[in-house]
């Protein structure tokens, strides 16, 4: 079930799907939880941009309405950051290029255990500028 409800719906197996539907007539406060995940999920799949706000605000409405406390617990996280949130979502920024990055970076460190702080810097500005270095022999 915990595996069904961390899914996304278009990721779900035909079990995982009847797992949902069972959901639906027995937990249905569980089931609605689930329903605005996916929901939430929307705002940055499929809606477009500037129809985000109005979106965000009528998906922050039908949260509070389910009566669900951490519906609630998130629609006051979203309200207190809102204009942060659409800003975001209308320049498509998202920190996935910089979590890239940082990952590059660790293989570099666990390359170079062991080295000088400088000998790290300088690996990872070479492995990370784009630089192509064309050695004498290759010509």
């Amino acid at each position: 079930m915990r595996a069904a409800l961390r899914k996304g719906a278009e990721n779900l197996t035909d079990e995982q799907r009847d797992i949902i539907n069972q959901l639906r007539r027995t937990r249905y406060r569980l089931w609605r939880a689930w329903e605005l995940k996916e929901e939430f999920r929307d705002v940055y799949r499929v809606i477009d941009p500037d129809e985000a706000r109005a979106y965000l605000k009528s998906w922050c409405t039908r949260a509070l309405r389910s009566r669900i406390p951490s519906m609630r617990n998130l629609v006051q996280r979203i309200r207190n950051h809102f204009d942060a949130i659409i800003a975001a979502i209308e320049l498509g920024l998202s920190n996935s290029l910089l979590e890239g990055i940082n990952s590059k970076i660790r293989v570099i460190q666990r390359r170079g255990y062991g080295h000088s702080p400088e000998s790290l810097s300088t690996m990872i500005y070479l492995c990370l500028s784009g630089i192509t270095i064309t050695l004498p022999t290759e010509r």
